[in-house]
């Protein structure tokens, strides 16, 4: 079984080998009136033949997809960058035995744990 640090650095590892393989962010929700969303990098246009397409919600309803795309456009690989390196920093309080002043490295193992599948305990 992992080490509580361990596991942060797992989550870390995979955030960032994930966040640096996708479409470079920051990205946005674009609308396509009837044919639902699109999540494009950031300053993208659609013609350009899908060189910033990052994803396209057309399959629920209307305010389901606006809610998905809007999510995952703010949730882009700069944010998954920041959160590994939180990740790494509550690993390193964890390893060194120093106090956690506001009790960070739980909130960051839950984090952890959840990107991981793993759950929260």
């Amino acid at each position: 079984m992992a080490s509580p640090a361990e596991e942060l650095r797992a989550a870390a590892k995979l955030m960032r080998e994930r966040a640096e393989a996708a479409t470079a962010g920051p990205w946005t929700a674009w609308v396509m009136g009837s044919e639902g969303y699109l999540v494009l990098r950031a300053g993208g246009t659609v013609r350009e033949r899908g060189r910033n397409r990052v994803g396209r919600f057309g399959l629920k309803d209307w305010d389901g997809d606006k809610a998905d795309a809007e999510y995952v456009a703010s949730m882009h690989p700069l944010v998954a960058l920041a959160v590994a390196d939180w990740l790494d920093i509550e690993a390193g309080i964890l390893e060194k035995g120093l106090p956690d002043p506001g009790a960070g490295w739980a909130e960051a193992r839950a984090v952890a744990r959840a990107y991981l599948g793993e759950g929260q305990s």
